[in-house]
């Protein structure tokens, strides 16, 4: 909606978007506690990061659609509640140690929340001044780009030009040039417990954003590394689409937001069009009649494909609109092939055990389901889902999962049951969280269980799957 308001453009795509937003919004005020913190599930203590975020949806949404300022301002009071006097927000790990770095990051993004919200009350000046203040303390002794992008953007949206100026000269230094592209390394985890790829995108968004915010059109290195890191996020969306979590596509729309700005309007020639070639294949794709941002047009080439090796071009007459071109393959691999096609850094990261107390059964015969998960390591932290593979037609226990939950010290959060799966959110403790649920299988047959898979939700890439298992029920 930013975006076709932006560009002044008229589309019914208008009107999903804001049915979905009211929607969103709607849903949103549910996890807002008494105090006016925001909570990841709706009880208990409101959470920093999060009620950042949740005010800079509102603050967005307010522009475009109608919300209740109280909700904004119990929130606004709430965070600024929780600054210490030395203007920082405190981050703590896993064990309730507070973690330095991440407390500057948290209190950079907390700073950037503050600072985007339009005209302020004498106590959000104060505290603002004060984070600012703490802020540029740090910059000088830190070289985690996530950081030094979000206090740029905090100090750039609060009019502090010098301070935004000398952040990102210290943001040109970090920068990684990989081929025709660049990209900003993250070295701990996000405020959001984003980490791996996921991470690094996250990273270079902020980093591309800050930079944008630079307008000394000049400056031809800053130029170059914005255009360099736009070609990074591009290059690494994920099959669906978007960028493998929630806070890393935020970022990144953010950020072509941020630099496409009135820069779409022209109209390409007539006819334009591509021929996408798989194995000497030709079939050709007509493009939009501008080059205005549209949703994506999906060519499937499953039939021109062949075993072995394939050879995929795209083919266009030069003096056409720009065009984004991503390839999406699925496939499977025999289970024993699996381990070998999994990438080095990530899927090592996580450890999922499953088990049944039986493989063989009678009908509506209660079977016990033990599931182990763990974080190996210290790559990572936050939440994970377990999705835990059944076997059709089963019937599971509810009071036996409300019972893992409750005796969980909540490393559960929360459950859904789907037809072949239970899915579980979970955030384990050292040494790994292990629970039991019961299922009843409701019909005589000898078959397997979907697979098993544990996943990093703020870094999906991060996985373990667990094969199959064959259970007969008489």
């Amino acid at each position: 909606m930013r975006y076709l308001q932006q560009e002044r453009i008229e589309s019914p795509i208008a009107l999903k978007a804001r049915k979905y937003l009211e929607e969103g919004y709607q849903r949103l005020l549910g996890y807002q506690s008494s105090t006016g913190g925001f909570t990841y599930w709706g009880h208990g203590d409101g959470d920093i990061a999060l009620t950042a975020y949740a005010i800079r949806f509102l603050q967005d949404a307010s522009t475009v659609t109608e919300t209740n300022p109280a909700a904004i301002q119990n929130a606004r009071r709430w965070l600024i509640e929780q600054q210490r006097p030395d203007g920082s927000w405190a981050a703590y790990s896993w064990d309730k140690k507070e973690d330095v770095t991440r407390t500057a990051m948290l209190t950079a993004l907390v700073a950037r929340t503050i600072a985007s919200g339009g005209e302020k009350t004498n106590i959000q000046t104060a505290a603002l001044r004060k984070a600012l203040a703490y802020l540029d303390q740090k910059a000088a002794n830190t070289n985690e780009p996530y950081f030094i992008a979000s206090y740029s953007l905090a100090a750039s949206l609060a009019g502090e030009t010098e301070r935004a100026a000398k952040a990102n000269a210290k943001l040109i230094d970090l920068a990684h040039p990989e081929g025709q592209q660049t990209y900003w390394s993250l070295e701990t985890n996000t405020p959001f417990y984003g980490w791996g790829l996921a991470g690094r995108i996250e990273t270079t968004a902020l980093a591309v954003q800050a930079l944008a915010r630079q307008t000394d059109s000049s400056d031809v290195q800053n130029q170059s590394l914005k255009t360099r890191g736009l070609l990074f996020l591009l290059r690494n969306q994920d099959p669906y689409g978007v960028w493998y979590s929630t806070q890393a596509t935020i970022n990144v729309l953010d950020a072509m937001l941020s630099l496409f700005a009135n820069k779409n309007s022209q109209t390409a020639s007539p006819g334009n069009s591509i021929e996408v070639v798989v194995n000497g294949q030709t079939r050709t794709i007509s493009l939009p009649a501008d080059s205005r941002l549209t949703a994506p047009v999906t060519v499937d080439v499953t039939s021109m494909i062949r075993t072995g090796a394939n050879q995929v071009e795209f083919r266009r007459a030069a003096g056409g609109s720009v065009v984004s071109l991503q390839l999406v393959s699925n496939y499977y691999v025999p289970w024993g092939n699996s381990q070998s096609l999994r990438r080095a850094g990530s899927n090592e990261s996580l450890r999922l055990e499953t088990s049944f107390d039986k493989i063989e059964a009678k009908v509506s015969e209660e079977i016990t389901c033990r599931v182990k998960a763990e974080r190996i390591g210290f790559r990572g932290y936050g939440m994970m889902l377990a999705e835990i593979g059944l076997p059709p037609g089963s019937d599971v226990d509810r009071v036996s999962l409300e019972t893992a939950i409750r005796d969980s010290n909540w490393s559960l959060n929360q459950y859904d049951i789907l037809p072949d799966r239970v899915v579980v959110y979970l955030w384990p403790s050292a040494g790994g969280t292990e629970f039991n649920f019961k299922f009843r299988p409701r019909m005589a047959m000898t078959a397997k269980t979907a697979a098993s898979t544990l996943y990093d939700y703020y870094n999906p890439e991060a996985r373990a799957v667990v094969a199959p298992k064959l259970l007969q029920v008489r």
